[in-house]
């Protein structure tokens, strides 16, 4: 097999050899779960003529999901970029805001304002129901609300030539194994879509760092209506989610929710899964996306990430490399989780100060650079000298910058 269409997102991204001469390697796939990740992995396989089916438990047309809708590194997702398709904003830039507390008196500690070349904030249900249809057309059995057994699951192995785990967290296969405390941690997040006044705000998009273990947010879809939320990490969580979202829209001027259209969803924090694990080669399951712990475990920030993970692993596939794909999608993923991990250390240790000057610091860079080309951040941080001093002497980043660079974080962190 010949493989051709070099407009195609991930077709474009192989090597013009592989191109040439890709061919099933394997020949048939099951995908389990049917969000960003498990539809990005039915799409390339399918592109590499594979035959794949695809299982999402709950049904597209009734499906909520308003979690994710800020979405970086948009050109991988084969769809036009319309509102349409759900794309309903094109950023200029997100904004970035670190504050010294979340009281009224609190001030401002840094900024940072990063552009934004290839980002839409989305109806992300939309997305998700535009992009199953089209690779149904393409090819994909997709049988959407229909859930997966353990049971079921242990024999896919035997079944299909590779077993894609996309279930998010914790996923089939930890569930499987018996294994669901393997993540190194992960955030609760409270959200809504709300209407009111943004026309200060649109077209960017707004985080806010309020010197507790997390952040908030307001994604302005158009000027009267955005997606906002909070999320915190799993040891900082508030007594009562509803309260503490409220008083957020309250002190930063958004519109209140009804309780009614929340959404409550977890966050992984960063590839956590010893690579060993998002590979089991014997019984041939890959875990893409939240499923291998893959999200920024400073921003949270994790659908680029996800679809990046498919791609590579269909990217392999190609080439007859899937024994390859744990130690690839680590060394892919590593610089950017290292510097997401040093940052957080600011959060943990409550030092706005600090924050607010690495934002300073690497304000201008683009939003998907700072995630996944950290070395123009990095190159940024060497030019603050000053900055640089609070660093150096803080010992918590001085343990974070250490532990990041002799790969003592994450699961090995968590499992010392």
């Amino acid at each position: 097999m010949t493989v051709s269409d070099e407009s195609d997102p991930f077709v474009s991204r192989l090597d013009p050899s592989t191109r040439r001469t890709a061919r099933k390697t394997g020949g048939s796939a099951v995908v389990v779960g049917g969000a960003m990740a498990g539809l990005a992995a039915a799409h390339a396989l399918r592109a590499l003529d594979w035959e794949v089916v695809l299982y999402e438990r709950q049904s597209y047309a009734e499906k909520r999901v308003n979690c994710g809708e800020a979405m970086t590194g948009a050109d991988a997702i084969p769809l036009p970029k319309t509102a349409e398709y759900g794309f309903a904003n094109k950023p200029p830039a997100f904004e970035v805001d670190v504050f010294t507390g979340d009281t009224g008196s609190r001030t401002l500690a840094g900024k940072g304002v990063f552009p934004s070349t290839d980002a839409y904030v989305t109806d992300r249900n939309v997305v998700e129901r535009k992009w199953a249809e089209q690779v149904a057309e393409d090819g994909v059995d997709v049988r959407e609300s229909t859930g997966v057994t353990k049971a079921q699951f242990r024999e896919f192995s035997e079944e299909f030539d590779l077993v894609v785990d996309a279930t998010g967290q914790p996923s089939m296969a930890s569930k499987v194994d018996g294994t669901t405390d393997e993540y190194a941690g992960r955030m609760t997040a409270l959200n809504a879509d709300v209407e009111g006044d943004f026309s200060d705000l649109y077209p960017n998009s707004l985080i806010l760092f309020e010197n507790y273990l997390g952040y908030s947010w307001a994604f302005p879809k158009s000027e009267t209506r955005a997606n906002v939320g909070i999320g915190w990490a799993q040891d900082n969580l508030p007594d009562d989610y509803y309260e503490s979202f409220v008083a957020a829209c309250e002190r930063n001027g958004w519109p209140v929710p009804d309780r009614s259209a929340m959404n409550v969803y977890t966050i992984p924090r960063g590839p956590s899964l010893d690579p060993d694990r998002a590979w089991d080669a014997e019984n041939c399951i890959a875990r893409v996306g939240d499923a291998a712990g893959i999200a920024n475990r400073f921003t949270g920030k994790g659908i680029s990430q996800a679809v990046e993970s498919s791609y590579l692993l269909a990217e392999l596939a190609a080439e007859d490399r899937l024994d390859d794909y744990a130690s690839e999608l680590y060394d892919r993923m590593k610089n950017e989780y290292r510097l997401a991990y040093i940052v957080r250390g600011a959060l943990e240790d409550g030092r706005p100060d600090i924050l607010g000057g690495v934002m300073d610091a690497v304000s201008g860079i683009d939003v998907e650079s700072v995630d996944r080309e950290p070395k123009y951040a990095f190159s940024r941080l060497v030019r603050h000298p000053v900055l640089l001093a609070k660093l150096a002497a803080n010992p918590t980043m001085l343990s974070r910058l250490l532990d990041a660079y002799t790969d003592n974080w994450e699961f090995r962190k968590q499992h010392a």
